[in-house]
């Protein structure tokens, strides 16, 4: 791949992650230190406290983030409905009309979010991650880290796998 090419795929990742943020940051105008709900490290996220998390969920998400979601792990937006339990139809629709996600797909979004993030931080570019992520993995009976990432139990074990990879440790 050409390195102007791999340089677009970055820019436009890193675009949809400050897109996705702008959603899920837009409702909240509160400013006290408790509203903050990450932490930027460039153009990085650094963490998303679990209390941050429930504060996100609570307030409900934007089933306007589907398509910058996508846009970053390099997925269709059919694709991240289906990793989202939506069919692709509801997930237009509610798209189209500005309404929540349901909170098991509104977790979902974190839960892909964050997974993005760690591989990021593992591999040290988003598109070494995004590859990693939407490629079958043998410890993963063949599936797909985000496939596995359908559940919590799942994404745990891709979590496992990312921090065995990064500090190397026992899988």
């Amino acid at each position: 791949m050409k390195s102007s090419t791999l340089s677009t795929n970055t820019t436009s990742r890193s675009a949809a992650l400050s897109t996705l943020w702008a959603l899920l940051d837009a409702p909240e105008q509160d400013d006290s230190p408790q509203a903050t709900t990450r932490v930027m490290v460039g153009t990085r996220l650094a963490s998303l406290s679990s209390a941050g998390a429930c504060k996100l969920l609570k307030r409900g998400i934007s089933s306007q983030a589907i398509g910058p979601l996508g846009d970053y792990l390099g997925l269709g937006k059919g694709v991240i409905a289906e990793y989202l339990d939506l069919d692709r139809s509801t997930a237009n629709r509610r798209a189209a009309k500005g309404q929540l996600l349901p909170i098991h797909s509104a977790e979902s979004v974190l839960r892909l979010l964050e997974l993005g993030q760690m591989a990021t931080d593992t591999f040290e570019t988003e598109d070494e991650a995004s590859a990693w992520l939407r490629r079958p993995h043998p410890m993963l009976d063949g599936d797909s880290p985000l496939e596995l990432a359908k559940t919590s139990y799942g994404a745990q074990r891709v979590k496992d796998i990312l921090i065995a990879i990064r500090y190397g440790g026992v899988v």
